[in-house]
């Protein structure tokens, strides 16, 4: 059997490769990841935009306790054991990129222990930092320049550690450094752009830029794009 994680762009439709769509089309089953019971999975509604077929929900715990997850995910994919057993293919649309921050590792992970000579496959997305710097018009590194992904999980000491050493930066999940965004930012300044995109490529994207753009982020789909000198 093989596993494919299928990175489907930041949200905007367009951005959705034509290898993605292919892998989705030809899988034999596709799970679709949800934040929780009863919610909606956003990556389903972008695959929905070009394939309309049958998929397999499964929750993912928004947890930070590895193990309290996977052993949810685990009882989950027993239960729809029948469901998925035998398939030659299994297909997991994501948002963003297929190997950046993904929620298609946890799931691999988990079908590995349950599934002998599980092969990995992953099929590339457009990253929401890549999305960020086409909507402030500007180029994201050049030449020598340093540039770094972080997540705002990594703690506030690790983030001023990485910028103050970057000279092009993304924060993911900025909403979790709260109001020490600000003051993160500006310590390991001077930046002369600072934009943040929440929900990029979805209708209701924002884009925030300045001062503005380190107010405490409340969206989980968020980041911030640092770049130092443009």
């Amino acid at each position: 059997m093989k596993f494919w994680g299928v990175g489907l762009g930041p949200g905007d439709p367009e951005l959705v490769t034509l290898k993605a769509l292919r892998v989705l089309r030809e899988a034999g089953r596709v799970f679709v990841p949800l934040p929780g019971k009863g919610r909606k999975s956003i990556a389903a509604s972008v695959m929905g935009e070009h394939l309309n077929r049958e998929t397999i929900p499964l929750v993912f715990p928004m947890v930070t306790d590895s193990r309290s997850r996977d052993a949810s995910l685990r009882e989950q994919l027993e239960e729809l054991r029948p469901l998925w057993e035998g398939a030659p293919s299994i297909a997991l649309p994501v948002i963003g990129d297929s190997a950046l921050f993904s929620t298609a590792a946890y799931l691999y992970d988990v079908l590995r222990s349950l599934e002998e000579d599980l092969e990995l496959g992953l099929v590339p997305g457009v990253s929401a930092h890549s999305l960020a710097s086409s909507r402030a018009g500007r180029f994201l590194a050049l030449g020598d320049e340093r540039f770094s992904v972080v997540p705002g999980t990594a703690g506030i000491s690790a983030v001023a550690a990485i910028l103050a050493a970057s000279d092009a930066a993304a924060i993911y999940k900025p909403s979790s450094l709260g109001s020490s965004l600000k003051d993160v930012v500006l310590g390991t300044g001077p930046w002369k752009t600072v934009i943040r995109v929440d929900r990029a490529g979805f209708p209701e994207e924002r884009v925030l830029e300045g001062e503005e753009a380190l107010l405490p982020a409340l969206e989980y789909l968020s980041v911030v794009e640092l770049l130092r000198w443009r």
